[in-house]
Parts: structure tokens; sequence; C-alpha cells
């Protein structure tokens, strides 16, 4: 029975839009008498990309991130980077422990859903709701002891990656003790819920081939791409070649992309999203081939006829561009891009450029995409497998398995 069933989100980590749009898949698919409640880390733009009055949504608690020298930004492992959202002293998680326990126990909800939320996860440990994790690869590592290494491909220092999960352990089980609930040994234990729900594909995998560290995972229910919002923009009917950027200020990749996509013949189409640029960033560009826009851009009308993506590689537009055939380079900004940019240029979808790479080498990477006929073939035989379409497919699944709980 799933009659009249009563729902939390959680969503505590993360501040794009991504992590709506994961949660915005599954919403059409629960039943009309279900009670949803969202406690969300960014209420303002959850709600503008959610607007349906049927969910109840609400702030959720969330650990300002510390503040750390770039040596001590490095997260090995999934258990290793909570240490910047409040894991990182035993004091802090009691407190933030306490907060989730409270609205947890005070909802009453049938079931805990968490997207990107591991305190909340944590918390619902102190009681017998049903848990639910969701998540596209990077929040949903495989389950392993120890958790595996983010940088997957690089075998690094193990020592220093168990050291650093055994403190984190501690650290929970300190807070755990303190808020009457049953301690871990490991920490895969937390991730050990009724339902684990992986919404992308293998090819698109943060950690590559899951099934060579758990070789029992969850099945793949497939990929969720974004939700369709921004201004309406079209591609110039007499362009030969077009771009679409979708990039952050703030950041010395936007400035590498501006300098070498301004560098192109006239007759390219480049269409440059960034939200939040200066004002003062259109004069530099007027006299190029490279459209501007400071808001956010409703990209799907344009990736029909789109010959190239440019991105900060996360795994929304990535898998965006993917599903449409659309071959991409990354310029990531941080780990999480930096896996995905491996992962995609793995399977020769594109290209990942790591590092503070140059105009010339952006450039340089571009020809070598547009010329690869593997990339081609390898971006249009992905779209022939995972179609645009199949996004609603995937929150279909994954409602159905919340819902096959009752």
């Amino acid at each position: 029975m799933t009659a009249g069933r009563r729902i939390l989100i959680c969503w505590e980590v993360g501040a794009n839009y991504g992590h709506a749009a994961q949660i915005s898949q599954l919403l059409p698919w629960f039943p009309e008498d279900w009670q949803i409640i969202a406690a969300v880390r960014d209420p303002v733009s959850f709600r503008t990309l959610i607007p349906d009055p049927r969910i109840q949504v609400m702030a959720a608690p969330f650990a300002p991130e510390i503040k750390v020298t770039r040596k001590e930004a490095v997260g090995l492992s999934y258990p290793d980077v909570l240490r910047f959202i409040g894991w990182h002293d035993a004091d802090v998680l009691t407190a933030y422990l306490e907060c989730w326990q409270v609205l947890i126990r005070e909802i009453g909800a049938d079931v805990v859903l968490t997207q990107a939320a591991p305190t909340a996860l944590l918390a619902a440990r102190a009681f017998g709701t049903p848990r639910v994790a969701m998540g596209g690869g990077y929040d949903l590592p495989p389950r392993a002891t120890p958790m595996p290494r983010f940088l997957h491909w690089d075998p690094g220092d193990q020592e220093e990656l168990e050291k650093r999960e055994a403190a984190v352990v501690d650290r929970a089980n300190v807070a755990l003790q303190r808020r009457g609930i049953p301690r871990i040994e490991t920490f895969r234990e937390i991730l050990d819920v009724e339902r684990y729900l992986m919404v992308t594909v293998p090819e698109l995998d943060h950690y590559g081939d899951r099934s060579a560290i758990e070789p029992t995972h969850t099945p793949y229910l497939g990929p969720i791409t974004g939700i369709r919002f921004g201004q309406d923009v079209t591609w110039r009917p007499d362009a030969d070649y077009r771009i679409f950027a979708y990039l952050r200020p703030g950041n010395t990749r936007l400035e590498t992309a501006i300098k070498a996509l301004a560098s192109l013949p006239a007759e390219t189409d480049a269409i440059l999203a960034a939200p939040g640029a200066p004002a003062s960033l259109p004069d530099r560009l007027r006299d190029t081939s490279v459209r501007l826009f400071t808001s956010p851009v409703n990209v799907d009308p344009l990736l029909a006829d789109c010959d190239l993506g440019v991105s900060h590689a996360s795994s929304n537009i990535a898998t965006n561009f993917a599903m449409n055939g659309v071959p991409q380079i990354g310029l990531p900004n941080h780990t999480e891009q930096t896996m995905m940019a491996h992962a995609f240029s793995k399977g020769h979808l594109g290209l990942g450029l790591v590092g503070n790479a140059s105009p010339e080498q952006l450039l340089h990477a571009i020809e070598l995409v547009r010329s690869s006929a593997q990339v081609t073939d390898s971006t249009v035989e992905f779209s022939r497998r995972w179609a645009p379409d199949d996004a609603g497919k995937t929150g279909r699944r994954a409602a159905e398995q919340i819902m096959s709980l009752f």
C-alpha cells in the first residue's frame, strides 16, 4: 500500500541546480495523496526551479563550510570530504546531528530520502524509518571498506586515505553516542540503507567501473538531466560550427574560455552562458563571434544542432551533452568535476582539461575533438542508447523503488 504516505526529502550539501534536478524527476511519480516535505539547502533556487505547491519547502540545517588551505582542501574520498561540512569537529557534528534528529522526528515521515545529505542520513539511523539515498555517482559512492579514492585511477597514499576515514568514523561515533544513536564500525555502514538509487549510467559514473569496487552494487537506474529553464536563444543561421559553453565566473577557466572562444573565426557561433558574470564583460566580446549571456540559458533547444559543449564538467550539463550526442570539453574546477571529465574522456565522449589550461591548449582541444572520428562515433552511439527523454523514465524507476518499500 502506498496511500497517504509522508516523505521527507533532504538536500544538505552542494549549491548547483543538479541537486534540485534530481529531486524534480521523482516528484511527478508519487501518488497524489502523498505528502511531500523538502528540507533543502537553498529554498530559493529550489522553489524557483520546482514551483509545485504540493511540495512543502523548508530550510535544511547545514554547517558552514570551513576555510582551509589549498593543500588541506584536497579531499581524498567521500568520508574525507565531509570534514568541510561539519564532520571535522565532533561538537559541530553533534549539533547538526541534533538538528536533523529533531526535524525528522517532528515531521514523522514514512520514508527519508536523502540527496547529498550525509548528516541527515546519519541522523535517520536513530529511527526505524526506511532510508533512501539517491545520487548520480559522486555523492553515492561505491560501498567498500575503506571507501574508494576519488581519483581512482591514481593509486595515491592508501595509508593516508585510511587514516582520514578512521578519523571521520571516530568523530561520527562521538556524535552518535552523545545523541543516543548506535555507533558504527565502518563508514560504509552509514550508506547501508533500504534503497540506494544510482541515477546515472555506467559511462558517466564518477567512479568508473563500479563493479571492481563493489561487485554487488545496485543497478544503474539511468540518467537524469536538468530542468528546462532560462532564456531562450537560437543559433545564428549562417554559422558553420556551433559551440555552447556554460561556465561560472570567479575562476581562471572562464577567462581561458573567453580568450579562446573570442579568437575563433567569425563563422563560429559561440554561445557563452556565464550567470553572474561582470557587467563589463560584454564590451570585451563585442567584435567577436561570442554571444555572452549573464543569466541562465535554456540549453535544451540548442543541443540538437550543437557541435561542441564546453563546461566545468558538472554532472548535469555533462550528461545533457552526452545524451544529445554533443562532444564536449571539460574545464573542471574541483575534484567532482575532474572525476566526471575523466569518465567522459575515457568513454571517448569528449576531452577533459585538468588544471589551469591556457587559451592555446583549449583551442587545440577544440580542434582535436572536432576532428576526432572516435569522439563523433562514440557520442552518436551513446545518444542512441540513452535518449534525452530517458530522464523521465529514470525518475519513474527511482520513485517506484521508493514506493516498493510499502
